[in-house]
């Protein structure tokens, strides 16, 4: 359907309008926004200098992102931000499949990016974005081999592609354990809220935000009043009449005995035909008649809402902010232009980059309330892209036994750090709170120290600091040199010791020289790198 699409429009449309009421962004600080994004790290001083001297540079270094191998693993990131499926804990535990408590972050964190990660490949491998809910293999590591009925290559280790052998059909994410181990169901919503998680999530269409008014004498208390309000209420219907069909082409998933590996970790051909019995409908998409799950990613990739709501969705992450009615003419630019490279997505997400709500860095004069309530000028650092530009800085990962500090909640700050856990806390955090200031500034502490030890000794790897060395003081060249870089690569701001920023160098030279004066120089720079990694310059982009 895509291709027939693809046809139609053999040019990509030209941008909408820009009525906005922003300032872009310079270029450095601009590059800074693109590479945060779509590889998760700050650009190198040789990039800034490149835009700096060519704005135009912008384009092919962009383009060059697109292609960076880092690009895959941001898009799993971004991807949980929607999508949920990343948790804690799930119905099934590491312990069920006799994993030790060693595996247990590995485990989790592997379950639920199965979908995600099957959605990243699609995206980076220049597949049609069709294959998401249409391909007949999924992207495992070898821990899920181990515990799923999966087909994956011999002498391979990490994210491949493999098969399931238990005869599910080929429906991309919809035929994914992890996608499912997140929207569980029961006896009661029979697949109900695994329909509604379909539409919201690959439609969005949300259905259980419809206004609902109930007559008098309706009976919800228990199940019979239930079943009977879902045949003869028209408030229920009205939306029932979609979610019934659509929950029973997923009986497949259906468990008879919940918080069971066997049962959850294998697909049910068998109980296919239980959607018709157990609901009294079936199988359908939305007034379609489809047998199942065989057909279900199929329909939903020949619907418009679809290709809609993936250029909607691609949008929001990276503008930061949910979209509003003001954004439609935009978005439906986005959603030709994706159609028309036949659903390519790396084409899409540099679209959405070449965007003025992207590329905002201040509002005008002349912006309205509206304006000030609506654009995301000044971004503020998720969770992971913290834990990755920092550790692309200074080589320091936050672990503790085995758990990445800032991706989850068990043993972790992800929460507390701005994150999204998937379950509780469903969208990043935008503004800074007590909490996020705490974890970031013991990030930054022990990030910092970690590079001062590391880097300052003769012959070391250098990282974040480029020319410095212990016996360099306040009034050396060196000295002076190390902070204008730092300021450059941390900020993508320039200063000078004898122009603009002249105050903030002797600000630093002060810090440094106070430190240095009771715990010698490696302690000044990791005292100093400490406070410039939790500047707001840094953690806002």
């Amino acid at each position: 359907m895509i291709l027939l699409l693809a046809c139609a429009v053999t040019t990509l449309p030209p941008p909408a309008e820009d009525t906005s009421a922003t300032v872009p962004l310079s270029a450095p600080l601009l590059l800074r926004r693109m590479s945060l994004d779509l590889r998760g790290t700050v650009p190198s001083a040789d990039e800034l200098d490149q835009v700096e001297a060519d704005p135009a540079a912008l384009a092919t270094l962009r383009d060059a992102f697109l292609e960076d191998a880092r690009l895959e693993g941001r898009l799993v990131t971004l991807f949980a931000e929607r999508f949920h499926t990343r948790l804690d804990a799930f119905e099934v535990q590491y312990y069920d499949y006799g994993l030790d408590p060693e595996q247990e972050y590995a485990f989790e964190s592997a379950v639920g990016e199965e979908p995600l990660r099957l959605m990243a490949h699609v995206a980076v491998t220049d597949a049609p974005w069709s294959d998401i809910v249409t391909v007949d293999y999924t992207i495992a590591n070898d821990l899920l081999a181990e515990v799923w009925p999966l087909d994956y290559p011999a002498d391979t280790s990490g994210w491949a592609p493999a098969t399931y052998t238990d005869g599910r059909p080929a429906a991309g994410i919809l035929a994914t354990n992890g996608l499912w181990w997140r929207y569980v169901t029961n006896t009661s919503n029979q697949n109900r809220s695994r329909a509604a998680a379909i539409a919201r999530l690959l439609l969005c269409e949300d259905l259980l935000s419809r206004p609902v008014s109930f007559s008098g004498g309706t009976a919800l208390a228990d199940a019979a009043g239930t079943a009977a309000a879902i045949q003869e209420e028209p408030a229920c219907v009205a939306c029932h009449a979609s979610i019934e069909p659509l929950a029973a082409s997923l009986f497949g998933f259906w468990v008879a005995t919940s918080y069971n590996p066997l049962e959850l970790g294998t697909y049910h051909a068998e109980r296919e035909a239980m959607g018709e019995s157990v609901l009294g409908v079936t199988p359908g998409y939305f007034g379609q008649q489809i047998e199942g799950l065989v057909d279900l990613g199929g329909a939903v990739a020949s619907d418009t809402r679809f290709w809609q709501c993936s250029a909607q969705t691609a949008a929001e992450l990276l503008w930061r902010r949910e979209s509003t009615l003001a954004d439609f003419d935009r978005i439906e630019t986005l959603r030709q232009g994706f159609v028309a490279t036949g659903g390519l997505y790396k084409p899409l997400l540099r679209a959405v980059t070449d965007t003025p709500e992207y590329r905002a860095g201040s509002l005008t004069d002349a912006a309205t309330e509206e304006d000030l309530g609506h654009q995301t000028t000044l971004r503020m650092l998720t969770a992971e892209q913290l834990a990755s530009a920092v550790e692309d800085l200074t080589g320091f990962r936050w672990l503790y036994q085995g758990y990445d500090q800032l991706a989850n909640d068990t043993l972790g700050y992800r929460v507390l750090a701005g994150g999204v856990d998937g379950y509780a806390v469903g969208r990043p955090q935008s503004e800074p709170g007590i909490t996020w200031a705490l974890v970031v500034k013991r990030l930054s502490q022990a990030a910092a120290s970690h590079a001062a030890h590391a880097e300052l000794e003769e012959g070391a790897e250098r990282r974040l600091f480029s020319v410095v060395t212990p016996d360099d003081r306040p009034g050396s060249d060196a000295f002076t040199a190390e902070l204008e870089a730092l300021h450059w690569r941390l900020y993508a701001r320039r200063v000078s010791a004898d122009g603009d920023g002249a105050d903030r160098l002797a600000a630093d030279e002060e810090l440094w020289t106070q430190v240095d004066a009771t715990d010698g120089p490696a302690a000044a720079w990791a005292a100093l790198a400490s406070a410039m990694l939790r500047d707001p310059e840094f953690v806002g982009y």
